[in-house]
């Protein structure tokens, strides 16, 4: 894929300009000092952009998919993929992008893609509320959240996919959806198994729960619609979700499924 050349870079900024997005690149004073606190392992980004708003996220994947730029999200942790660094690519940073609101009557809590889950566990905990202890992962690392959760209430609840309700995400064409158990429900599945690999995660919403001491019994029951089953065929599953990359991202533009898959196993 070709490098983000200074003429694209100032175009980007251009377009861009009417926002409150920043965008960085190499002839900026201060750009490597303002990328190497994203530790891309060395790798020159051609641009790296602080977006502020979903509209922000998705004009960015627009150009980059416009121009064929190598395009890579830094979520609020850590970067969600490092499989997509590459030299002269543009490097979009949702860090700014990190409120967590609650709502207690409905148990449920909306994340943007930037927030921590140390964000999310501190809005929780403010409320008397929890959802699961991922430590070191970003909201806009959808498949974190399908990882193997440490906090003592993954014990009950599983992982916090299990109690994920919707995703707003912005795919590879610049599009914005929503995805959930009743809009976009075959995205919504394909998220929870390689959420990477789909597009970028804007805002998440979570099923949350009453804070208990450890040791503590809980109320046992179906989690709701929400739930995940274990996956019984997973070639079966492997195939549906190859058809699912190819009708939501063509062109590659995020992570390949076997990368994915390779960043799961470590």
């Amino acid at each position: 894929m070709p490098r983000l050349s200074c003429r694209r870079a100032l175009e980007l900024k251009a377009e861009l300009a009417e926002t409150r997005a920043e965008v960085i690149t190499p002839g900026d004073g201060d750009y490597t000092e303002r990328v190497g606190c994203l530790d891309l392992g060395g790798i020159e980004a051609g641009a790296l952009v602080h977006v502020t708003t979903t509209d922000e996220v998705s004009q960015v994947v627009r150009y980059a998919a416009k121009h064929h730029i190598p395009l890579f999200i830094h979520g609020g942790a850590f970067p969600t993929d490092r499989s997509a660094l590459a030299e002269g690519g543009i490097v979009v940073s949702l860090t700014r992008m990190h409120k967590v609101l609650l709502d207690p009557a409905s148990r449920t809590l909306a994340a943007q893609g930037g927030a921590t889950w140390a964000d999310i566990a501190h809005t929780a905990a403010a409320s008397g509320f929890t959802s699961g202890k991922y430590p070191g992962s970003a909201t806009s690392d959808t498949e974190s959240a399908g990882g193997t959760g440490t906090g003592w209430l993954a014990g009950e609840h599983d992982s916090a996919v299990d109690n994920l309700l919707s995703v707003k995400l912005v795919l590879a064409d610049g599009s914005i959806v929503t995805a959930s158990s009743t809009e976009k429900t075959d995205l919504f599945w394909a998220l929870q198994q390689a959420g990477q690999a789909f597009g970028v995660a804007t805002e998440i919403v979570f099923r949350v729960f009453p804070e208990r001491k450890p040791g503590e019994m809980h109320p046992s029951g179906n989690l709701g619609p929400g739930h995940i089953q274990a996956v019984e065929d997973s070639t079966e599953d492997l195939s549906r979700l190859r058809k699912l990359k190819r009708r939501y991202d063509p062109d590659g533009v995020f992570a390949s499924l076997d990368l994915v898959s390779t960043e799961t196993a470590r």
